[in-house]
């Protein structure tokens, strides 16, 4: 029966033989690892056996390799070892084929002499549609092969550095030299590094996608040596050089190692290229003599290349002529995206980039004229800086940043220039190459003044270098940048602090909006400290801690200069009774702030009260809540009481405009129900006696906040007549208190007592008046108007009849 089975075609084998087979896994494990790790190599050696630069016989090296020996003597001992090395030499046989026919038969016949074996197969790719992809499909506009170019040329200039200083050779002038023919619709670039010999130029060139940049940083990183010339590389993908082809019929490629031969690489895009030997030049053109030809003017065939160094040659399409071969356009993109490369870029003879990477120098090697021109460039303001900040990190980001805070608001005056969305004001670079101006989704909205350049080497960018990928990753740039320039700020707020108030002044309302906005959960308690009030304090009194002075006191006779607070300053003055920090709505400024009855119990208790002139300020009032421990309340709805010391002090001071002896409880309780009820029906919410008024006869409590009545406003544009109502009702939702030592409301108890229908309509008039009085003060009251045919009646009251009639 064994025989039997023994004769059996392999498909029919019982399933025993087959877990028999497949038991002896360590060798198997074994010869399927030889199998990948000598697949690596032979990728290699086949694109260039493809390419006739090598034989087609298999490489002594890999045939006498430990790898290969160990794999024919494991296969010696088991068949499933001889089966991987028979699949390994399969491949090798087809790693040379053209088409993807022949290595597939090359493949499958390697394996096919053993049932159950893994056959390796290779991806195939179409390289005509992948370099059109690459071409036409993978950048946003078509000006970027300029910046992919001169990232090239700057490349292989940090090569040629690296390479001399290494040897402690002179590299010579390095530099790149861009010329433009409108007339003959050509794009030549020239750099003075390295160079490319045959080869590489079949390795970089041909071969789609493979950088020859980032395996130069690899190999300086395996070395552990050259950090300086591995930061300073800017290409990794291996696809920029195939920009050209996005405005080209064809591009030359002209190079030399510096060893007396030259290569020209030629293509047209289609999926094949051309590469022959050239004549070499006998002086390097980049900075040299002029009778040099530079531009590209040699005819195809007798082209020469630089003496050291790579020349680009682009036949610019009649359809991007304005876009490659026009000076005026190249430099716009020039200074756009390379304007801190590393190296001098010149174009048609004049430097374009002259302005240096500030921010990869220190703080103290910047002077203020070069920060200012800087400022402008990457702003593209007028104004100079305020503040500028040099920030450096190396974790978690590695991080190189010149910020500034401008001067004038951005947003507002002639030169104003936003900016739109998520959009930043800041410019992102990758190794001094633009990434995205105006970068967008970098900075929270209301950062968006923040001015100047982030170099970010870690940033995660898609293959066309125009846009960034991990987001996660940036949204912590973003936070990094976002917090150092908040703590930046404080830190000026300190040490220059009136500087600072004069920036605050003008650019406040982006510190307001941080505090108010939709990330305010994030950023509030560091923006906090940055927020700055006008006083009831002048500022000789926060210097000299005397006691409060009058307008005409100080130099000269000079009214005092308020004092610009911050609530941390606030609240280390505060009195020791004082629980609460205190604020004042006031559109009208400062003088209607002094004069507003609500601030007279706080003046008497020595209480220092913050002025709110702008309409956002209460809205940013409601969202701090509580700084330190401390409430934040208004004073027109504070619940102050006067004390015996107030009492005390406002004796000393004397006696205000209008006090007197004080209404007795009885006597005001009376007065607060006919105000109530007969003067002010359905007016008031109600009445009672204040006791904290001085000099005022009245002022309103209850009524709506300041931010409301700007809503309210706004909504009327807007309102139905049920919508009105509500509003109206809202409106007078107010109560009022009397001062009962005011001589007005002492005339006002005499009159309305009185039987004389005379001095009873004069109570009512002056009783109405008083409370409209009280809804100015407050800024309740919308229209005034309606108050002027009152005053009348008053003032043909208070003045005495005429004793003779008028003369007809």
């Amino acid at each position: 029966g064994g025989q039997s089975r023994q004769g059996e075609s392999q498909q029919h084998r019982p399933r025993s033989c087959y877990r028999e087979a497949n038991s002896i896994s360590p060798a198997m494990t074994r010869a399927r690892y030889v199998v990948r790790r000598a697949l690596a190599p032979l990728k290699a050696w086949r694109a260039e056996a493809a390419a006739g630069l090598v034989s087609h016989n298999l490489p002594g090296a890999v045939r006498q390799s430990p790898v290969t020996v160990g794999l024919g003597r494991s296969a010696a001992l088991n068949p499933h070892a001889m089966s991987s090395l028979r699949t390994l030499r399969g491949i090798a046989a087809s790693a040379h084929a053209v088409s993807s026919d022949s290595e597939s038969r090359g493949t499958t016949q390697g394996g096919a002499e053993s049932a159950g074996v893994e056959e390796v197969h290779s991806f195939q790719a179409e390289t005509r549609r992948l370099l059109d992809i690459v071409t036409n499909s993978l950048y946003t506009d078509k000006e970027v092969f300029v910046r992919e170019l001169v990232s090239n040329a700057s490349d292989a200039l940090e090569k040629c550095r690296h390479a001399h200083l290494a040897k402690g050779a002179d590299p010579g002038a390095l530099e790149v030299t861009i010329t433009t023919d409108d007339a003959l619709r050509r794009f030549t670039i020239t750099d003075s590094g390295m160079g490319m010999s045959r080869a590489d130029l079949v390795s970089n060139l041909g071969t789609i996608a493979r950088s020859g940049s980032k395996a130069f940083v690899d190999e300086l990183s395996a070395g552990g040596e050259g950090a300086t010339a591995s930061t300073n590389i800017i290409g990794k993908f291996g696809v920029g050089f195939y920009s050209a082809f996005m405005v080209s019929e064809r591009v030359d490629v002209f190079s030399s190692t510096g060893d007396g031969v030259g290569w020209k690489w030629s293509s047209s895009g289609d999926g094949t290229y051309t590469l022959a030997s050239c004549g070499v030049e006998l002086r390097a053109p980049v900075g040299g003599n002029a009778d040099a030809k530079t531009n590209g003017e040699e005819d195809e065939v007798g082209g020469k290349a630089p003496w050291r160094g790579t020349r680009v040659v682009l036949h610019v399409k009649e359809a991007d002529r304005a876009i490659a071969a026009a000076g005026w356009a190249v430099e716009n993109t020039l200074k756009k995206y390379s304007a801190f490369v590393g190296f001098p870029v010149n174009l048609n003879g004049r430097r374009t980039n002259d302005i240096d990477a500030l921010w990869t120098k220190r703080a103290n090697e910047v002077s203020d004229e070069d920060a200012t021109t800087f400022y402008r460039f990457v702003g593209g303001a007028l104004d100079a800086p305020a503040f500028r900040l040099h920030f450096s990190a190396d974790a978690p980001l590695t991080i190189r940043a010149l910020l500034f805070a401008p001067s004038e608001n951005p947003e507002k005056g002639f030169a104003a220039r936003g900016v739109e969305g998520d959009q930043s004001g800041l410019s992102l670079y990758s190794r001094r190459v633009l990434i995205q101006a105006n970068a967008r989704g970098l900075l929270p909205g209301f950062m968006r003044w923040v001015r100047g350049v982030v170099d970010c080497e870690d940033v995660p960018l898609n293959i066309s270098r125009e846009s960034l990928q991990d987001s996660d990753l940036v949204r912590r740039l973003g936070e990094i940048i976002t917090r150092r320039m908040i703590k930046f700020l404080g830190e000026r707020a300190k040490k220059e602090p009136e500087r600072y108030a004069e920036w605050y002044a003008k650019m406040g309302v982006f510190i307001k909006e941080g505090v108010c906005g939709d990330q305010s959960y994030a950023y509030k308690e560091s923006l906090v400290p940055l927020l700055r009030f006008d006083s009831s304090r002048k500022q000789e009194e926060v210097e000299e801690g005397s006691e409060p002075k009058s307008e005409a006191d100080g130099d000269g006779g000079k009214p005092a200069k308020p004092a610009q607070v911050s609530l941390d300053e606030y609240v280390a003055r505060m009195p020791a009774g004082q629980k609460d920090i205190y604020y004042l709505v006031s559109s009208g400024g400062r003088k209607q702030a002094e004069s507003s009855p609500y601030l007279e119990l706080t003046r008497a208790k020595g209480y220092e009260v913050l002025f709110l002139y702008a309409h956002v300020d209460e809205f940013v009032m409601q969202h701090v809540r509580r700084h330190k421990g401390k409430d934040l309340v208004s004073v027109e709805v504070a619940e102050l009481e006067d004390d015996a010391d107030a009492k005390k002090e406002g004796d000393a001071d004397g006696k205000s405009e209008g006090e007197g002896e004080a209404l007795g409880e009885e006597a005001m309780e009376k007065l607060c129900q006919w105000f109530a009820e007969k003067a002010l029906p359905g007016r008031v919410t109600g009445v009672k006696s204040s006791s904290r008024l001085r000099s005022s006869p009245a002022l309103l409590v209850g009524h709506e906040p300041e931010a409301m009545r700007r809503y309210r406003l706004m909504l009327t544009m807007m309102q139905d007549d049920a919508t009105a109502t509500k509003l109206d009702d809202l409106q007078s939702a107010a109560g009022l208190e009397l001062n009962p030592r005011h001589a007005i409301m002492r005339a006002i108890d005499a009159a309305r007592a009185s039987s004389d229908p005379e001095a009873q309509r004069a109570a009512q008039l002056v009783a109405e008046q008083v409370f409209d009085n009280a809804r100015v003060a407050a800024g309740a009251l919308s229209d005034p108007r309606e108050m002027v045919g009152r005053i009348n009646q008053i003032l043909e009251l208070a003045l005495p009849k005429p004793s003779t009639p008028p003369i007809p």
